[in-house]
């Protein structure tokens, strides 16, 4: 399957972008396909069940950057679920326990 990158930077104030993370949250809470738009572009992702999420913030300066990142693999699930596992084989008989041995009396002689 190719690699697809889509990359957008735009500046936008404080509400629009609280909007679009908003818009992001409720299309991943509501079902697995979610509509990403940015301008006149759109792309519709479907999203696993279970996500990764990375948070970083910098601080550096008078500049301050949080990146968000969530990423995941496409239905792990299904691709396990229609490969065959082969049963497992019985155990291996477990070896007799070693007995301990009983210490050697030993030969006294009488004096």
């Amino acid at each position: 399957m190719p690699k697809l990158e889509i990359k957008r930077k735009t500046e936008l104030s404080r509400k629009e972008a609280g909007e679009r993370l908003i818009m992001i949250g409720r299309a991943l809470v509501a079902g697995s396909e979610v509509e990403l738009k940015t301008g006149d572009d759109s792309i519709e992702v479907v999203v696993a069940d279970r996500l990764r999420w990375e948070l970083e913030i910098e601080v550096d300066g008078d500049e301050t950057e949080i990146e968000i990142e969530i990423s995941w693999h496409d239905d792990p699930v299904a691709e396990t679920s229609s490969v065959a596992t082969p049963k497992p084989k019985s155990a291996p008989k477990p070896a007799p326990a070693k007995t301990a041995r009983r210490p050697r009396a030993r030969k006294t002689t009488a004096k």
